[in-house]
């Protein structure tokens, strides 16, 4: 358990942050089964990472930290606590009032979208009342459901068909669900396609068809995101917390010894089809541009500021 050192956690300059802190919390996720100090394989905690980390990079005065918790053997401040993850814990927070929420404590999915609902007053796509991402919702709730089915027997077609469905929502000329940035749904579906990516291949040496390039593509955007990459589990971690629920296929050989790693594989010809889309796209615009006299640069002694508004990992 890593309650006294964060696993992450964003940063701000102490003389800057009465002036630049705004909302400053602690998000608590289940740490790993395997090194019970590193982040753990579930794709709630992992979903809420994402909109935590989302949101501090694109709305200034938003800082946190995340710590990792052994599900078992909660810290004592949890007391009282319903042993749900991820948890949230308000350290200096106001709602969308005005009114202090500091010291409040958020352990279920209903409590956890009220409160980033009430810290994010600059990203709507991040908001899953938002009309987009409630009707993409409706459309990738149960494919998450397909991979426990599968992994205790249900027909490999059934698997298929949920992914083929899910390209074609995919298909639609952006980059990710409904946007070219990521947006709730995405949150939402990434960790748990990961999840279906990584134990389909180890448990049945099932691959997502490569014939449903808006997936590939889908999660080639998605390994250039620091938001998802930062917030991944490890392959292992992965298996191993499907190891018990596996029915329908021999167990594998035990993930826990393994040298750690991150699937982030993308077929070679669909990267080659991203490069030539991106460079068509580039060559649309120069060509839509009209020519423009060389202007002096203005404030040239002005510094560049991170995109990722000071987030570490």
């Amino acid at each position: 358990m890593s309650v006294d050192k964060p696993l992450f956690a964003t940063t701000v300059d102490d003389e800057d942050r009465k002036a630049v802190v705004k909302q400053e919390f602690k998000l608590f996720i289940k740490a790993s089964q395997i090194d019970k100090e590193t982040r753990g394989s579930c794709p709630i905690c992992e979903h809420w990472f994402m909109i935590a980390y989302l949101i501090a990079q694109k709305q200034p005065g938003v800082n946190f930290s995340v710590f990792t918790v052994q599900e078992n053997s909660p810290p004592k401040e949890f007391e009282g606590w319903s042993k749900k993850f991820p948890v949230v814990l308000s350290v200096n927070c106001t709602d969308k009032k005005g009114q202090d929420i500091s010291g409040c404590m958020y352990d279920n999915f209903e409590e956890l979208e009220t409160f980033f609902e009430n810290i994010n007053r600059e990203c709507p796509e991040l908001k899953r009342h938002n009309k987009e991402n409630g009707d993409a919702m409706s459309r990738v709730d149960t494919l998450y459901a397909t991979l426990n089915g599968f992994l205790t027997g249900q027909p490999e077609t059934k698997l298929t068909k949920a992914l083929r469905a899910l390209n074609e929502d995919l298909d639609n000329g952006k980059k990710f669900f409904i946007d070219d940035m990521l947006c709730y749904v995405d949150c939402h579906l990434l960790p748990r396609l990961q999840h279906i990516k990584v134990a389909t291949k180890r448990y049945a040496d099932y691959n997502i068809p490569k014939e449903f390039k808006a997936i590939w593509k889908f999660l080639a955007h998605a390994y250039q995101q620091p938001a998802f990459v930062a917030t991944m589990p490890r392959d292992q971690d992965i298996i191993f917390h499907y190891k018990k629920k596996v029915t329908a296929f021999p167990q594998v050989k035990n993930s826990t010894i393994e040298k750690f790693s991150y699937d982030m594989y993308v077929p070679e010809e669909i990267l080659e089809e991203i490069r030539l889309e991106d460079d068509g796209s580039m060559e649309n615009e120069q060509e839509q541009e009209p020519e423009q006299e060389e202007e002096v640069e203005q404030n040239s002694e002005m510094e560049a500021q991170p995109d990722n508004n000071g987030l570490e990992y």
